[in-house]
């Protein structure tokens, strides 16, 4: 009952916010069990920008990176880096903004590989920094190969 009540608590629009990327976060896993990466993302972008047709710039990009990190929050169970990401950016292109989804990848002491999904945003990590980030090696810009 906690999670409602601070849910309510909010203002309509993080409601909102947080009830999307809870959605999102839900759905994610399973659907790209089912369907490709590329082809998840794609349609992600494409819903955000027919659903954010007219809205630019407002709330700050903070706010929708703090709904997904509460809604991710209150869900049972635990989500990958590259599922908060994916939600995270689907958002955030809604209201306009235009981050950078990025992936590194680290080679761990027992030779395997270690990936990391994050987002920036005008050169500034804002969701998925770690501690090590530095320990990955980032590959191209998503939108980069996207274009290619």
């Amino acid at each position: 009952m906690g999670r409602v009540r601070s849910l309510l608590a909010l203002p309509a629009g993080d409601q909102l916010r947080v009830l999307a990327a809870a959605a999102l976060l839900a759905s994610l896993p399973v659907i790209l069990r089912l369907v490709s990466f590329v082809r998840v993302r794609r349609a992600l972008l494409w819903g955000g920008r027919q659903v954010g047709r007219g809205r630019r710039g407002d709330p700050k990009h903070a706010r929708v990176v703090s709904a997904v990190g509460a809604a991710d929050r209150g869900l049972p169970g635990g989500r990958k880096c590259l599922t908060r990401s994916l939600a995270a950016e689907a958002l955030l292109r809604a209201y306009g903004y235009a981050p950078e989804h990025r992936i590194g990848v680290a080679k761990e002491d027992n030779g395997g590989l270690q990936a990391h999904s994050w987002l920036e945003l005008d050169g500034d990590i804002i969701l998925g920094d770690l501690d090590d980030l530095s320990r990955f090696d980032p590959l191209p810009s998503l939108d980069a190969v996207e274009r290619l």
